[in-house]
């Protein structure tokens, strides 16, 4: 199922429904709904689920660190947006922000010089 509500959710600004900041945390959708947040090697791990009036899942979805560390409004952009890149290192230093999100994900960097911007 897509993540686009879970993405947002969270760019909304949705809160914990306890002040225990752990390993795991729960959130209170509203009725029959649910989240859960866990601490995993490359980030936050998201899951929510809906219930039916029976008690069945009616829906699910999950929001994988690596689609939030590289969303629109997530740790890349805000990291990179509005940073000042020297032509001979910038390569560099993007690799190397990409690699502390996740080392794992494949990229091709294609940088745009824009003049009187």
């Amino acid at each position: 199922m897509k993540s686009s509500g879970l993405c947002a959710w969270l760019e909304a600004g949705a809160q914990p429904d306890t002040a225990e900041h752990g390993i795991i945390e729960r959130y209170k959708l509203g009725p029959g709904r649910a989240a859960a947040a866990v601490e995993c090697a490359r980030g936050r791990l998201y899951h929510a689920v809906e219930l039916d009036a029976h008690g069945r899942i009616s829906r699910f979805e999950f929001l994988a660190p690596t689609e939030w560390n590289f969303h629109k409004r997530g740790p890349l952009v805000r990291n990179l947006q509005g940073a000042v890149l020297t032509a001979p290192r910038r390569c560099d230093a993007v690799h190397a922000v990409i690699a502390s999100l996740d080392p794992c994900v494949g990229f091709t960097l294609n940088f745009r010089e824009f003049h009187d911007a």
